[in-house]
């Protein structure tokens, strides 16, 4: 078994205290106690700056998550604030529209009845042709002003045989009631109008009630 070996200077007085060989000098054990201090402060800087970048993380994703939902909110906003304008500009131009109509239409009534129904008339005479029969009854102030075109266009046509014009003192001014072998036609420019009056008025009021609804007024 080999021992330890001890070395021992002999030139020394003998007053020094004997020392280990094997363990460091004072000098190794500062030298290392810096470097472990050194150590540990660098380890304790990366760990504070991971820390940090941590925390730096979650307020940014915190940030981000605070912006999507205000932008959320913000884009719901405005789509709500669209569909309000939308809905009183719809509002604003059924109206104005049915204003317009409501003035315009008698005026038109008057004066394109005749040229409507004559037009109309003609049409479904020519549609007739070859019929055995064909009726067509207009009111009385109707039938003075169109009837004699009519029946140039049925002699035109060769349908004049057939053809059967009455006064029908249930119409209206520009109304035309015809029925042939396979056909027949029940035209109304007043009634056509009065339709789209009827539409218009509608759709205004279903657009006035769904502003209402939406402003709160409409709630009980």
């Amino acid at each position: 078994m080999i021992s330890t070996l001890k070395l021992r200077n002999f030139d020394e007085d003998g007053t020094a205290a004997a020392r280990d060989p094997d363990l460091p000098s004072p000098d190794e054990i500062d030298a290392q106690i810096k470097k472990a201090h050194k150590q540990g402060h660098i380890e304790g800087y990366l760990t504070g700056a991971d820390a940090g970048r941590a925390e730096m993380r979650k307020t940014m994703e915190a940030a981000q998550a605070d912006m999507v939902n205000g932008l959320t909110q913000e884009l719901a906003r405005l789509a709500n604030a669209v569909a309000a304008q939308q809905e009183a500009l719809v509002a604003q131009v059924v109206g104005f529209t049915l204003q317009t109509c409501e003035i315009v239409f008698p005026e038109l009534i008057e004066h394109l009845s005749a040229a409507r129904v004559r037009k109309m008339a003609t049409q479904s005479l020519k549609m007739a042709i070859g019929s055995s029969r064909i009726q067509v009854r207009l009111s009385p102030a109707t039938l003075a002003e169109i009837g004699p075109e009519l029946r140039a266009r049925a002699v035109y046509y060769k349908c004049d045989h057939a053809l059967e014009l009455t006064a029908d003192t249930n119409l209206k001014d520009g109304d035309a009631r015809m029925e042939w072998d396979h056909g027949s036609l029940d035209y109304g420019f007043k009634k056509i109008c009065d339709r789209l009056l009827g539409e218009l008025r509608e759709t205004h009021k279903r657009a006035i009630d769904a502003q209402k609804e939406k402003d709160g007024h409409g709630k009980a």
